[in-house]
């Protein structure tokens, strides 16, 4: 793919240069086009480098991860906590309790509540899959200086609040 001096693809400064007499706010366009193709490319490069050998998605990784470090939640924490739909944790669930990585406990109180717990072999499974993930997280972020990726992860944390905060409009 041809780029130009600053590293921008060509398609990029194209869709720049289609966008910028419509009014559009090009850098903006840049920022949210860019953080969606580098989130994609990145889980999909940590799938199949780290986490496939183990028979795991990146969902069922982060589900894992999650229950690792604090331990049993129920579903509807699970779904809170990663910001996704109860019906997308549980079928997490399903996956990841047929390989034996995860168990359902119903709640003696309230027979409607589950809480999902790590087996022994999902804590095996997700302490070596960590390791492998994180040796991809170092590649990725290999040409960032410690400061600049303490800055790019503040930069995205902003963005995401206020995606979170934002009641964003069809006009806007």
């Amino acid at each position: 793919m041809t780029k130009r001096a600053t590293g921008a693809p060509v398609f990029e400064r194209d869709l720049r240069n289609f966008l910028k007499p419509r009014g559009v706010d090009v850098d903006a366009q840049a920022v949210m086009f860019q953080l969606h193709r580098t989130s994609t490319d990145a889980v999909a490069a940590m799938e199949a480098a780290a986490l496939r050998s183990f028979g795991l998605s990146h969902a069922g990784f982060v589900l894992l991860m999650t229950l690792w470090i604090s331990g049993g939640r129920e579903v509807r924490d699970l779904a809170r906590a990663q910001r996704v739909s109860k019906p997308a944790i549980v079928s997490c669930v399903h996956t990841l309790e047929r390989s034996r990585l995860v168990r359902r406990v119903r709640s003696e109180i309230d027979k409607r509540l589950v809480t999902v717990e790590l087996t022994r072999h999902g804590r095996s499974l997700v302490e070596k899959a960590q390791v492998a993930l994180h040796r991809c997280e170092r590649l990725l972020t290999r040409d960032l200086t410690a400061a600049q990726k303490r800055t790019l992860a503040e930069l995205l944390r902003r963005v995401g609040r206020t995606a979170r905060g934002a009641t964003l409009q069809k006009s806007a």
